[in-house]
């Protein structure tokens, strides 16, 4: 382990690599700026980085370092250790304390070579779709909707829809399939996926369900085609380069559900956008997040993203004022610094230079009406009444102003700038 010393050299290089990113000053509580560039503290990374090791060495029975971890001897010498310090971080994090079933890492590939494996089509786009963000919901139905009726003709195809997830992407998690059949008919499933489970556990346990009923139903049906219909596309991306025994796992369902469909196809669709299979599918996945769960045996790579997903859960809880939809980041870099000192206070203006680093004889502004603070000049200052009144036609508030969409933050940016204000 680092010297403390040493750690405080390290953070203290994130800290000033914080203030280039944002723009911040001096006085800048590190924790927003840390909000604001969604950046984890070094902190946080190193304990990431401990969870994760120990982990792996628990999964490791026959390395040295599995032994050591759980045989912690006081020592003569007063140091720290990666052994000390890691279980001193995992009874700190509760969710991690509570796995205890690990599965051996493998130390070979769990399928022979010579053992063919099913191919797998999976699709992980929608031509049309360049990006979800850039669509309605009613767009992006409507070009969903007609993608798969060119694909995938209900007429022909069996319609396969899976979600899962996860409560915090880390407990309790559930499986939802909702399947459309050509004549109409419908089949749907909830099944729970483990106490402890991530998201991207649950989706894929609802792929496997799907192939367990596909199984089931396609044998009494001649040249059936189907197609399973997932709102995730990170579990299909991942899925494509799969290895060990979730790959076995997943080839084994395919492999039954293959021999009897002429057609088996993954295709991403995109969520919550009004697609009722989809709907229905991820109504079913938190119906089996609520049922009975049990405390399955976790793979390495389970934990690994769950140790993420903890951590992330444990920033965001630290870091409430963090907003992935702030118009702030469509701004030019100027706009963003502009915007992000005055709303933090820690600025160029009068009142906080001299309040905070004694600066001049007063906080006034020039106008000597009131200090010079953020209100004070984008609401109140005559001084800029004019140029006020041809940004702004109409009186819009210091929240709107400072928190709105983007074209006000542009406004409030040009305003500064035409005004001559050094923030």
């Amino acid at each position: 382990m680092a010297a403390k010393s040493n750690v405080q050299k390290v953070i203290s290089v994130q800290n000033q690599n914080l203030r280039i990113i944002t723009g911040g000053m001096k006085s800048t509580p590190i924790r927003i700026m840390e909000s604001q560039s969604q950046i984890e503290s070094m902190l946080d990374r190193r304990d990431r980085k401990l969870l994760t090791e120990r982990t792996k060495y628990k999964a490791q029975p026959t390395s040295k370092m599995h032994k050591r971890i759980n045989n912690l001897n006081k020592g003569r010498l007063k140091r720290s250790s990666f052994a000390k310090e890691s279980k001193l971080i995992e009874t700190e994090n509760e969710i991690i304390q509570e796995i205890k079933n690990l599965t051996q890492l493998e130390t070979h590939a769990s399928t022979p070579p010579w053992e063919k494996q099913p191919q797998i089509e999976i699709r992980s786009h929608i031509r049309t779709i360049e990006s979800k963000h850039k669509h309605s919901d009613l767009e992006l139905k409507d070009l969903t909707s007609t993608y798969l009726n060119e694909n995938f003709p209900k007429e022909e195809w069996i319609r396969v829809y899976t979600d899962g997830s996860a409560e915090n992407a880390v407990t309790n998690g559930g499986s939802g399939v909702y399947i459309e059949m050509p004549d109409g008919k419908t089949t749907e499933s909830s099944i729970p996926t483990g106490i402890h489970c991530s998201n991207y556990r649950a989706e894929l346990e609802a792929i496997m369900e799907a192939l367990t009923i596909l199984g089931r139903i396609t044998p009494s049906i001649p040249q059936a085609k189907a197609v399973i219909l997932s709102d995730s596309r990170s579990a299909l991306e991942k899925l494509e380069v799969l290895r060990g025994a979730e790959r076995q796992q997943l080839a084994k369902g395919f492999k039954n559900a293959v021999q009897n469909t002429q057609s088996l196809v993954l295709q991403w669709i995109p969520a919550h956008c009004g697609i009722e299979g989809n709907e229905r599918a991820d109504s079913l996945a938190k119906e089996g997040s609520q049922l009975e769960q049990i405390e399955r045996d976790l793979m390495y790579s389970e934990v690994k993203t769950i140790i993420k997903n903890s951590m992330k859960n444990k920033w965001k809880e630290s870091h409430p004022e963090f907003n992935r939809q702030d118009g702030v980041h469509q701004l030019d870099r100027r706009g963003q610094t502009t915007i992000f000192r005055l709303r933090t206070g820690h600025d160029r203006l009068r009142h906080h230079m001299n309040r905070v680093f004694k600066v001049g004889e007063t906080n006034l502004c020039s106008c000597g009406e009131a200090a010079e603070t953020a209100e004070h000049v984008l609401q109140n200052c005559q001084t800029y009444d004019a140029l006020r009144q041809s940004i702004w036609n109409e009186a819009v508030d210091m929240t709107t102003k400072l928190y709105g969409p983007p074209h006000e933050l542009e406004r409030t940016a040009a305003f500064i700038a035409k005004a001559g204000i050094a923030v």
